[in-house]
Order: C-alpha cells, then sequence, then structure tokens
C-alpha cells in the first residue's frame, strides 16, 4: 500500500482521480478546477450498430488526463505500454517506490461494478497491490475497491472501438517541481471552446455532433431496436454516471465561477436544460412501447439543449 495516500470521494472519475493524485504531494485543487483544467467538456455521439447500445453519447472529452497534463505544463508522466505484462510492471515499480498512478480502465471488467455495459477511459487510483488483488481509489465509492489483478489487466487493455486501452498510466514525475496548476485556466478554456466550435472529430464530436444528436434523438423508436436502453443510457451518462449531473455542465459552471468567468451562469443554464432532457429520456424509457407525447417531450428537451450550448460557447470564445 501506498504509505499517506487518502482516498477522497468524488463526482467523476477523471476529475477525482486527478485531485486526489495532485494532494498526495500537497496540490490542493477541487474537483471542478481538475475538469476545467483538462478542458474536460465535450460531446461526443456515434451510432455502433452491432453494440449495446447501439448509440453513444458522452459528455466528456476523451483525452482529459492528457490535456489536463499539456495545458498545466506539471511534471507528470503520461504512458502506454505494449501489453499487459508490461504495464502491471510499471504500475507495481510505482507502488513499491510509495508512489500513487492514475490508471484509464474500461470498468466493464472491473469486479466492483460487474460487467453491465462498457465504458472505457474510466480513471481509478492505483493505491496497492498483493497476490491476488489491486486496491483502487475509485470516485464516489467511500473506500477502497479490491479488483482481481487479471481483470485489472482486461480493464488497462480493453479493446472497445471507442476508446481503446494500452495501459494508459498517469504519474507525478519530479514531485518538488509540482505548482499551482490554476494558472493555466484560460488556456483550458479556450482549448474547450476550440474543441465543442471546431471539434477535431467533425459530426461526430461537440456542437456539430450536438446538432446532429438534436435532430435525431426524438426519432429513436423509428430508427433502433434497442431504443428503450439507448434512452435509458443516455439518460445515465447525463445524470448518473459521474458527471455531477447536467452532463458535466453543472462541474463546469464551477469552474468557471472559481476562474472569474461571468459565463458560469451560462453554464449552469446548459446543465439545467440537460438535466430536464435526462428526465424526458427516463421517462420515455419506462414504456413499453413507444409513445409519442414522450419522444415528442425527448426532441423539444433536445433542442433547448442545443440552443443553451449554442450561447456558452461562443460566448466563451469572446
Amino acid at each position: 500500500m501506498v504509505g499517506g495516500y487518502r482516498h477522497a470521494p468524488g463526482n467523476h472519475c477523471g476529475s477525482t482521480a486527478l485531485r486526489n493524485l495532485l494532494a498526495f504531494d500537497g496540490v490542493r485543487i477541487s474537483e471542478e478546477m481538475a475538469l476545467g483544467l483538462g478542458a474536460g467538456v465535450s460531446f461526443y455521439y456515434l451510432a455502433l450498430d452491432g453494440q449495446s447500445p447501439s448509440r453513444f453519447t458522452n459528455g466528456r472529452v476523451g483525452r482529459l488526463e492528457q490535456q489536463f497534463c499539456e495545458l498545466t505544463g506539471l511534471p507528470l508522466a503520461f504512458e502506454t505500454f505494449d501489453d499487459d505484462e508490461q504495464s502491471w510492471r510499471a504500475a507495481r515499480a510505482a507502488i513499491d517506490s510509495g508512489r500513487p498512478a492514475l490508471l484509464l480502465t474500461d470498468l466493464y471488467y472491473l469486479d466492483h461494478y460487474g460487467s453491465s455495459a462498457h465504458f472505457p477511459g474510466h480513471a481509478v487510483i492505483l493505491a496497492g497491490y498483493d497476490d491476488e488483488v489491486a486496491y483502487l481509489s475509485d470516485t464516489a465509492f467511500d473506500e477502497l475497491q479490491t479488483t482481481r489483478l487479471e481483470n485489472l489487466a482486461r480493464a488497462r487493455h480493453g479493446e472497445h472501438p471507442i476508446f481503446p486501452l494500452a495501459g494508459h498510466m498517469l504519474t507525478v514525475g519530479d514531485h518538488e517541481r509540482l505548482a499551482d496548476p490554476c494558472r493555466a485556466a484560460g488556456r483550458a478554456i479556450e482549448r474547450n471552446v476550440r474543441q465543442m466550435l471546431e471539434p477535431a472529430l467533425g459530426e461526430y464530436e461537440g456542437l456539430p455532433a450536438l446538432r446532429r444528436f438534436a435532430v435525431e434523438v426524438g426519432a429513436w423508436p423509428e430508427a433502433i431496436e434497442d431504443w428503450r436502453w439507448c434512452a435509458r443510457f443516455c439518460y445515465q451518462v447525463i445524470e448518473r454516471r459521474g458527471t455531477g449531473g447536467g452532463n458535466f455542465r453543472l462541474m463546469y459552471s464551477r469552474f468557471l465561477a472559481e476562474a472569474g468567468r461571468d459565463e458560469a451562469a451560462l453554464a449552469a443554464r446548459a446543465a439545467a436544460q440537460w438535466s430536464a432532457l435526462a428526465e424526458a429520456l427516463l421517462v420515455a424509457s419506462e414504456a413499453e412501447a413507444p409513445d409519442s407525447r414522450l419522444w415528442r417531450r425527448v426532441r423539444a428537451s433536445a433542442s433547448s439543449v442545443l440552443e443553451a450550448e449554442e450561447a456558452l460557447w461562443p460566448a466563451l470564445s469572446g
């Protein structure tokens, strides 16, 4: 076990893990600041026919941890590995030296979640190990969780098409050179605006993806067989699965407030619209057969989300 490591629960995996990793060396930031400094807010919308669910959305950027390293300039080492033996040797070496390590996983394989749905890119802190299990500091859990070493290996090298993993690991390098990362807030906001307005993945990311989603989501029952599961999963990734509510926008509004930006109110409004959409999707998913009235409500809520997001990001670009 890493002596002196303290698990502090949080809302979202990546921002909680980054906050806790830095706190081990005495650098104290809020979880919201960690999310914002990684330019962590985004929107992805993908059709994955043959996968479950067949419509995938997510409101967090896929490269939060890497972007946090880039934007803050802190002495952090982000590594990937060719195979599970190599990646485990590196993680084990960090623990043996008395240092925690941030690992990216597919939570489908972690023992404390069960095999419900794939979710690659889930961040945990490795805080210790023995011959059979790893001890993981994981988001909202009150205490360290255990998962078998063979399952941790599977989780770190998952091949999900959304985010294939190669033993991704983040550690603090020269901890004596750590400094206050909050000075990078302006750069991080600029990056977040760019990835929403001019996304690298085109129509699959940012506002272009959201515009496509707003047009299509109301017709899911006519377009896909697993419309109930897609609606429920979308509700979960907006409101429940570690987002802090409102598809990460509520956390982002608090980051903007910490950074002294007046647009925090616009982000809070966007969060409220996302929460309303999540509720509409949940209600629609509970009907045994598609209810046109409920899906009209979904379509209207998605349009309100789009309006709020189209107000937020151009305002931040100014």
